[in-house]
């Protein structure tokens, strides 16, 4: 199987639909072995900050000496970027291997077992890192929690609970309260719970539930967690003022591993947060002028990116490239920005959910910001290039679905941030 192959098997129309409910993953996964039960699992849920958690966890772990996978989604640039191995990505033989192995159990599937693309991602990884005989796996759940297919049958190792914010509402819910309690949905009872800075009303939800399901539970933020980031002197390479929000959550992780008797080091964490890098989480290529990038799509993000520009040295106003889905709260997120563009390049990203930049134009013009409707990535990519080459500071900004692509595009035209 080629790696075409591969992805035409996982990403097709069959794969495509939708459903609810997680009979399909855990039949596949029962079907392959249940190797997932050999792998201690650190599964990493919330709304905003799992990519970053996710990576910096990754990294101690790997720093400590232990054989690590992670699989992180979204996927960035293709299906094969899902996953790590010691921090590096998987070969072409690597995933062909298991997206064959894959291909055989699911050929004798009913159309009512058949899994969906997500669902044999999870089930392509879990074979993957099995096949590397990693002791931990970082998993990054999707969407959701209790109904994402990241839930396999197998009690997690540890769960961590990144900023729960409003996003998905369609899926998830409309209050916090709806959120929290489909986030908490993924942990099992007896599970070791590890909560980021949050809300009061999502704080005490995730106390309850770990009292009713018998689930040991720290907080980032108490005090008598004796690992930080400061006590280890680490200096983070990710960028961000929530950054260090996430290095806490990380240390608050790491004092959880310990009383389970996982040996880390101070210098494994010095080491594995200072080696942590993730794209496209307010990602500073240049400066003097700046270039930015970074992948915030809701409002708690925009709220954490504008939290982080307020701080940068001696920055003028941005031209901001952005592009968002038709199912964001972007009224909620465009105005936080105002203070900081100059103007709005809007574009329409490569997703069915997209909302059209003319669409997205026509509602920064309400509220009063300058814009203009691109027709392309790459004319996006070509007017805010000629004005960085002018001076001008660029911020790309929206879906991180078209981050990757937008990077693509400014290299095409010979600007290598």
């Amino acid at each position: 199987m080629t790696l075409e192959q591969a992805y035409a098997f996982v990403k097709n129309e069959k794969t495509s639909v939708s459903k609810p409910g997680l009979s399909r993953i855990r039949k596949l996964m029962r079907l392959l072995g249940n190797p997932e039960k050999d792998m201690k699992i650190i599964h990493v849920v919330g709304t905003n900050g799992k990519g970053s958690t996710t990576a910096m966890l990754s990294s101690v772990l790997k720093a400590g000496g232990y054989q690590t996978g992670t699989m992180s989604s979204p996927y960035l640039f293709g299906l094969k970027d899902y996953y790590r191995v010691m921090g590096e990505p998987v070969s072409d033989e690597d995933y062909c291997e298991a997206a064959e192995t894959l291909s055989v159990v699911c050929g004798g599937l009913s159309d009512e077992d058949y899994p969906s693309e997500f669902e044999l991602s999870v089930a392509l990884g879990i074979l993957i890192f099995a096949a590397k005989s990693c002791e931990y796996v970082v998993l990054e759940a999707g969407m959701g929690g209790a109904k994402d297919a990241t839930n396999l049958e197998a009690p997690a190792f540890l769960t961590v609970i990144t900023h729960v914010a409003m996003d998905h509402e369609k899926y998830l819910g409309n209050t916090l309260g709806d959120i929290i309690r489909e986030k908490c949905g993924i942990v099992k009872p007896g599970e070791t719970i590890v909560l980021s800075a949050n809300e009061k009303e999502v704080r005490r939800y995730c106390e309850q539930y770990a009292f009713d399901n018998g689930c040991p539970f720290l907080y980032a933020n108490d005090r008598q967690i004796n690992v930080s980031q400061k006590k280890v002197g680490a200096r983070l390479r990710m960028a961000g003022a929530f950054q260090k929000d996430n290095a806490k959550t990380v240390c608050a992780a790491v004092y959880a591993l310990r009383l389970k008797d996982v040996f880390l080091t101070d210098e494994a964490i010095k080491t594995g947060l200072e080696d942590a890098k993730m794209p496209f989480r307010f990602d500073i290529r240049k400066n003097k002028p700046y270039f930015i990038l970074d992948g915030g799509h809701n409002p708690d993000c925009t709220q954490a990116l504008c939290q982080s520009l307020s701080l940068l040295p001696d920055a003028e106003k941005f031209l901001v490239v952005t592009g968002v889905m038709a199912d964001k709260d972007y009224a909620a997120m465009y105005p936080q920005l105002l203070p900081f563009a100059s103007k709005f390049l809007t574009v329409t990203p490569d997703n069915p959910r997209s909302l059209p930049a003319k669409d997205l134009k026509k509602y920064l013009k309400s509220i009063g910001a300058e814009a203009e409707a691109m027709r392309s990535l790459k004319e996006a990519a070509e007017q805010a290039a000629d004005a960085y080459r002018k001076g001008t500071n660029v911020l790309c900004t929206g879906t991180l679905y078209m981050m990757a692509e937008l990077e693509q595009a400014f290299r095409d035209i010979g600007l290598y941030i």
